[in-house]
């Protein structure tokens, strides 16, 4: 199985070598661990599901030399609450780290491939926002377990400190269905994967 730090590479050459925001790296490795049946230890978190197994991964390859973090600093808001986004980019050595790992790994890492462009051609556009809301929704109809409508998901989504609603709840079912997460249904459920 390719670990995490790996999966991380893999995602950011996919992505044409750049990603913009940790929120879009945590969302990407989320619906990636639901379309490949991988558990990357995830819970709610204030933008959604979070895994400390993904941060760390990431933290290994800036220690590495992996990747190259950017720190892009957007003001305050508030007197406490500092707005910034970190961009992440490949270096050579991380190309490099990519390459060994797919000739190591290569069915491993076309299945990776494959379930990104299954993620883009569903509507992954690198919105974080829209991924974060669509990651939100599914995290609460897979933890909740029953089918559920979207004044359901509004209300469990409050309770975890997140604001959805049902316009957002909507467009990310769209998404979900397309990657074949949940049911084509009139309720929102998690569709049983065999």
């Amino acid at each position: 199985m390719i670990t995490i730090d790996k999966i991380i590479l893999l995602l950011i050459r996919n992505a044409g070598g750049m990603i913009s925001g940790k929120t879009l790296i945590q969302k990407r490795i989320y619906f990636l661990g639901k379309l490949l049946n991988r558990d990357d230890g995830y819970g709610a978190h204030y933008y959604g599901p979070y895994s400390s197994e993904v941060e760390e991964g990431l933290s290994l390859n800036k220690a590495l030399g992996f990747v190259e973090q950017r720190t892009h600093n957007f003001g305050a808001r508030n007197q406490d609450f500092e707005i910034r986004r970190y961009d992440y980019s490949l270096t050579p050595d991380g190309d490099e780290i990519v390459q060994i790992t797919e000739k190591k790994e290569p069915k491993e890492c076309e299945k990776i491939i494959d379930a990104l462009k299954k993620m883009k051609d569903a509507g992954d556009n690198g919105d974080y926002m829209s991924l974060s809301i669509a990651a939100k929704t599914y995290y609460i109809l897979s933890k909740q377990n029953r089918p559920m409508t979207s004044g359901d998901i509004h209300k469990e989504a409050k309770k975890l400190g997140w604001e959805i609603n049902s316009e957002s709840i909507s467009r990310a079912s769209s998404f979900l269905k397309k990657l074949q997460l949940i049911d084509n249904n009139s309720t929102f459920a998690v569709r049983k994967r065999g």
